[in-house]
């Protein structure tokens, strides 16, 4: 990022709960003032600010910076208690570190050179700053840009579908915290920053540890507009955040979903001008200035459709022309594709008796994760995990909303792991290729879901206690699938693709934790048990 061209000068606020936490405060160099505010909170130290946008340094997420002081913003970037120059413990997420932004938001208002008038900025974490602050309703936040960030921290990162991520947790808690901190000579301790890792993994169900952690069950709280900006790149980790925070806040919202096809791409996206110009900025011209710009009658859903480079509009998510299809799992051999069993994704229900796909557990020729490398040096996803791909398809369809999966599932243990993917094989491609549409997680002893929060299309789940299967039992398991929009082409296909570990590879770096997992699992899919894939397709 390149540096600004003003001096920052730090001030200090002492929170409701004692602790004294401290922002750095950039002023624009031309003008009096009093000015609007943006306000941006993380763990990743203000003092390293300075710190080009790359993907090395994933943890900056400021936006440009310059930008909006040249446009009559001052710009606050805070230390969140425990972390950087702020004091008190590191609580991530918590309420009690939302009340701690809220209470640097109200004593910002009252600052000469502040208008009163508070704008929320930045990505990732901020966006988690953002949702947090937010359901504490400081009564000068005049809105939230939110772009790329969680809402349930329990379901959108911490433990998909009950399974324990392990990747991300790694390199976020210490690439982007911890190891920044000891190289800034802040030890661990301090703050109890090292004391996350321990509180995040022994709380296994979501409980109230997860629940303080969440804005989800606050979102109705928020009635100050939003805009929800999420990337179809980040679906597994802020995506689904996106989708319910606009579902469920309270005041006036839009919702964009870019294309970004990765976390480095994201970061990069946010960094631009061009972008903030474009949607954000008109945003806080009007909300915090009140600027007359007409942005507030711009249609209330945007979203980019993969396979065919374009944004289309609808006024509600899922659109409102949206319909169901549904598609059969089949033992049926494709003889498409090299994988475990190269079945069949088909739109008849299945006519099959007692039909099923058994494989067994860990696969021998796993390599990085479900990855292994032909002998030319390819890297295929898809030979040792198992597959359901559909015919060619004879016309363009578009697939756009929400899908679910609904799966018939025995074992010989007492538990599974489904880490299932959703991805287009165009007509072009090598047929282990393939770009991924959406994903889906489910451990089997997390099944039971919430009835007041779940829909035939959106199974959402407990996760409130671990109910173990009966070995050879079959079970009915309904898996959530992020949200997804794709134009599959006349010639391309769709494959579904199921296994219980990830691929370190092409999943990096929201990849799970393994464990101890030996044993074999079927997928039923006959006339008693048709497991099938619904998806919402909209009319072409």
């Amino acid at each position: 990022m390149p540096d600004v061209n003003v001096t920052p000068f730090e001030i200090e606020v002492t929170t409701r709960h004692g602790d004294i936490v401290r922002a750095d405060v950039y002023l624009p160099k031309s003008g009096d003032g009093p000015f609007p505010v943006l306000l941006g909170a993380s763990p990743y130290q203000k003092k390293l600010r300075y710190l080009p946008v790359h993907n090395v340094f994933s943890f900056v997420e400021y936006g440009p910076m310059q930008m909006y002081l040249d446009n009559g913003y001052a710009y606050v970037a805070m230390d969140v208690p425990g972390t950087g120059r702020s004091g008190g413990v590191w609580n991530p997420i918590s309420r009690h570190e939302g009340e701690a932004i809220h209470d640097m938001i109200e004593y910002v208002a009252g600052l000469e050179w502040s208008t009163g008038s508070i704008g929320m900025i930045g990505m990732s974490h901020y966006c988690w700053s953002q949702w947090n602050a937010a359901r504490t309703r400081p009564p000068h936040l005049k809105m939230i840009g939110a772009f790329d960030g969680s809402t349930d921290m329990y379901r959108d990162w911490m433990y998909h579908g009950g399974i324990p991520i392990q990747t991300f947790l790694s390199t976020w808690l210490f690439g982007s915290v911890l190891l920044q901190h000891l190289g800034q000579g802040i030890p661990f301790e301090e703050g109890r920053k090292d004391q996350f890792v321990y509180d995040l993994l022994s709380h296994t169900t979501d409980d109230s540890w997860h629940r303080e952690r969440s804005p989800f069950w606050e979102l109705s709280n928020i009635e100050i507009p939003v805009f929800s900006i999420g990337a179809w790149g980040k679906s597994g980790l802020h995506l689904r955040g996106n989708f319910m925070g606009y579902e469920r806040v309270q005041g006036p919202k839009k919702l964009l979903i870019v294309s970004a096809e990765s976390f480095a791409a994201t970061q990069l996206l946010y960094a631009t001008e061009e972008f903030h110009k474009a949607e954000l900025l008109p945003w806080y011209e009007h909300h915090l200035k009140g600027v007359d710009n007409g942005v507030m009658e711009e249609p209330a859903v945007r979203f980019y459709v993969k396979n065919e480079n374009k944004t289309l509009e609808a006024t509600s998510w899922p659109p409102e022309d949206v319909f169901e299809s549904t598609f059969y799992l089949s033992g049926r051999k494709m003889n498409f594709v090299e994988s475990l069993n190269d079945g069949a994704l088909q739109q008849a229900a299945s006519m099959e008796k007692q039909q099923g796909t058994t494989w067994k557990y860990p696969d021998p020729e796993w390599r990085a994760g479900v990855t292994i490398f032909q002998k030319d040096g390819t890297l295929n996803h898809v030979a040792r995990v198992n597959t359901f791909t559909t015919e060619a398809f004879d016309e363009d369809r578009e697939f756009t909303g929400q899908g679910v999966l609904n799966l018939f599932v025995s074992s010989d243990q007492t538990d599974l792991d489904l880490i299932v993917k959703l991805s287009l094989v165009r007509s072009e491609d090598k047929p282990f290729m393939g770009e991924k549409v959406s994903q889906g997680w489910l451990r089997a002893s997390h099944r039971a879901e919430d009835p007041e929060l779940t829909s035939p299309m959106r199974p959402f789940h407990k996760h409130d206690k671990i109910d173990p299967i009966e070995p050879g039992t079959v079970y009915e398991l309904r898996l959530e699938l992020m949200p997804m929009s794709v134009l599959v082409r006349k010639g391309d296909r769709l494959r579904l693709e199921i296994s219980n570990q990830d691929s370190l590879i092409a999943d990096t770096p929201m990849t799970h934790w393994y464990g101890d997992k030996v044993g074999s699992d079927t997928y039923h899919h006959d006339t008693q048990y048709p497991s099938r894939l619904i998806l919402h397709e909209r009319p072409r």
